[in-house]
């Protein structure tokens, strides 16, 4: 019953304007603060506060900025462009202060931001400064949400400790989700896909973080997605005895062993890459919408982890100097020249995550 009615509000959400679609977000984003008050002292409405995690995440659509604290990265994954990019000139960097605190100031050009810390290639975590940097972040009265994406690698003791700290803190309600990205079913499988091995480290540090926020009562949506090899699966229960062992409730699994890819995206044998299933590209991508803040203070135009390929900066839009009108002027002449001239961008260009505008 419950999955129907989830399947039910996401297809009218589907059909919901964008305006609409925000003001949802906006809505249930307030009444999961409060429900989540109240399940501090009672234990209670944790169906609500799950039905309230789904709509925010639902209701993300195109719009959120992808921010980049961090661009260097512990693993090596076979379906991330990170290990070409290794082999190019491209600075790997984490974001100073400086470069934090004018872009800061860029956001006042979104409309209830939703802020998500997600790089194309790294993980958040290894900012020495991650949360600090999260926490000014929430500050700015222009963003209502914000998420997080990280292989958990470095979910040690003290950044678990610091997480807690950030979500107790003032704005800590403005989390709408964690995401962890792993593999499994076991360390041989994660090794083969991420070429580190780290399975039984992430898998306790997942397990260990999600018993402190059950400790603490924290209502905070887990998002755990599970990567696999070509037709293999994970069944949901050895995942969660894997990863959720002592039952926090407010815990959801997705898995893949399909990956998005492009034409210059260097290919692994070990796993099933989606098919372009699109024949012609007339209309520019609706990801092209999104913006991505690098760790150097670049701009892009990005739509998802493929958008930077290796040498290329064809989805460049500026620097965080540039007046905010002339990103925008940018970003209108790459869907332009996209639309009148078919002049696609490399990064878009058989890519398989296309959505036409």
């Amino acid at each position: 019953m419950l999955r129907k009615f989830k399947t039910a509000i996401d297809l009218f959400l589907d059909k919901c304007p964008d305006f609409l679609q925000q003001w949802f977000a906006r809505f249930f984003s307030w009444l999961k603060r409060i429900l989540s008050q109240s399940h501090l002292k009672n234990g209670r409405w944790v169906r609500m506060l799950r039905l309230c995690d789904f709509v925010i995440t639902r209701c993300n659509g195109n719009h959120f900025i992808e921010y980049e604290l961090s661009n260097i990265c512990n693993a090596q994954c076979v379906f991330c462009p990170y290990p070409d990019m290794l082999r190019t000139d491209k600075k790997f960097m984490n974001m100073p202060m400086d470069v934090m605190q004018k872009n800061i100031n860029k956001f006042s050009h979104f409309k209830s931001a939703m802020l998500s810390f997600t790089p194309t290639t790294g993980d958040t975590l290894l900012h020495p400064e991650w949360d600090e940097y999260i926490a000014m972040a929430l500050e700015s009265k222009y963003v209502h949400r914000g998420t997080m994406f990280t292989n958990a690698i470095k979910l040690d003791a003290e950044n678990r400790d610091k997480f807690i700290a950030l979500l107790q803190s003032k704005n800590g309600h403005k989390l709408s989700e964690i995401y962890f990205s792993t593999g499994g079913p076991d360390a041989a499988t994660y090794k083969a896909l991420y070429k580190v091995d780290r399975y039984d480290l992430v898998a306790g540090n997942i397990a260990a973080f999600l018993k402190q926020l059950k400790d603490n009562r924290l209502s905070m949506g887990i998002h755990i997605h599970i990567k696999l090899p070509k037709e293999q699966v994970m069944a949901e229960q050895l995942a969660k005895d894997t990863f959720n062992p002592h039952g926090y409730p407010f815990v959801y699994f997705s898995q893949s062993n399909v990956y998005y890819s492009n034409e210059v995206y260097t290919r692994n044998a070990l796993i099933t890459y989606r098919p372009d299933g699109a024949k012609t590209k007339a209309k520019a991508c609706a990801y092209l919408q999104k913006t991505r803040f690098a760790a150097d203070g670049n701009i892009w135009a990005d739509g998802c982890v493929i958008s930077e390929m290796p040498n290329d900066s064809s989805l460049l839009l500026g620097d965080m100097e540039m007046p905010w009108s002339e990103i925008e002027i940018n970003r209108t002449n790459i869907i332009k020249n996209w639309e009148e001239r078919q002049e696609i961008p490399l990064p878009c260009r058989a890519c398989t995550v296309y959505s036409p505008r």
